[in-house]
């Protein structure tokens, strides 16, 4: 006959404890790295910056801030976002008097900031730069100028470089933002899949995904308006740097597309936009060339659409070509900081060690 073994109450209250306390341990272990990282980002434990996605401070009196200046910033900081249909500008700019600005903590952590001093007692023509200065993710610029050539030749040599600083601060923040919220089990499986990384939070959730394409959604409202953020990964092979042309890209999104995103209705699909023009420009993301594509996008057979930011590389350690597609639906609503929140995820990437 087999033994009986019994097991006393305060045995397995004891037992509980010990699973309880484990847990709890590889809980707190977890907490503590992601800790670890986050503070990594942010060394100087600086306050977190203010204000909204693409928001930027302008510094100068408002007797300076008119005509040719008003007209020149304009150009660089209120161009028109490529791959919007409706106009919506590259930042919204709030000007504001120097001493209110200087009088206040509040502003002066601002994430994007643009101090111009312009007049003829200033002694020097010049630029500087402060990054997370007094407050973080930050980027903090100031001209000095003492006349109008200098200060447009300035504005016309760094205006590209101060965009640049402030869409990194976006990236900055939002990666530093999905860190804390960060969906473990999607970006392992992208990893183990792609053979690289990006910080999806836990409001995106796992739409499809196998050995050549995955397929991550957010869903959500703002103030009753439904809106859907969606990144798609394809990987295929690389035959060449024609690839990289917008004819070709286009081609292979729409084939992806029609592949793996049908619409509500039968017989409908995504595809790109024709009649919309494109933009392409080639950026460095880790280290690696990417080109970036935008447009819009709609669905055949159907009348849904809306914009999108295409992203393509070359995986040489692994020999596989990467799109990354990020298109949003927010009928009749802005988009561009929607189109902001998805360029993060995709700054965010991180190739397999």
């Amino acid at each position: 006959m087999k033994k009986i073994v019994t097991i006393s109450a305060g045995a397995l209250l004891a037992m509980a404890l010990i699973v309880i306390i484990v847990t709890q341990c590889r809980k707190t272990d977890k907490r503590s790295t992601l800790q670890k990282q986050i503070d990594a980002d942010n060394p100087q434990h600086l306050p977190s910056s203010s204000g909204k996605t693409l928001e930027m401070i302008l510094v100068t009196p408002d007797d300076t801030y008119k005509g040719e200046l008003k007209d020149s910033l304009g150009v660089y900081f209120q161009k028109q976002c490529d791959g919007v249909f409706s106009p919506e500008p590259r930042f919204d700019l709030v000007q504001m008097q120097p001493n209110r600005f200087f009088n206040s903590e509040m502003f002066q952590k601002h994430r994007n900031v643009l101090i111009i001093d312009y007049k003829p007692a200033n002694k020097e023509n010049n630029i500087y730069q402060k990054i997370d200065y007094k407050s973080f993710p930050q980027a903090y610029f100031q001209i000095i100028a003492n006349n109008k050539d200098s200060l447009y030749s300035l504005i016309s040599a760094y205006a590209p470089t101060i965009i640049d600083r402030f869409h990194n601060n976006e990236y900055r923040r939002v990666l530093y933002a999905y860190k804390k919220l960060a969906n473990a089990s999607a970006i392992s499986k992208m990893e183990t899949t792609f053979k690289f990384s990006m910080m999806l939070s836990e409001e995106y959730s796992i739409v499809n995904l196998n050995n050549e394409f995955a397929w991550f959604r957010k869903d959500y409202k703002i103030n009753q308006e439904q809106r859907t953020q969606n990144i798609t990964i394809y990987r295929t092979k690389f035959t060449g740097n024609g690839m990289f042309s917008d004819k070709k890209i286009t081609e292979l999104r729409d084939q992806v597309a029609k592949k793996y995103i049908a619409g509500p209705t039968k017989g409908s699909y995504m595809g790109t936009e024709v009649r919309f023009p494109l933009t392409q420009k080639a950026i460095i993301i880790a280290g690696v060339k990417v080109m970036e594509t935008r447009g819009l996008w709609r669905l055949f057979n159907d009348f849904m659409g809306g914009s999108f930011v295409n992203y393509t590389f070359y995986d040489t350690k692994h020999d596989q070509f990467i799109m990354i597609d990020c298109f949003l639906y927010a009928p009749n609503q802005p988009k561009r900081d929607d189109l902001m929140q998805m360029e993060g995820i995709v700054h965010s990437l991180q190739f397999e060690k």
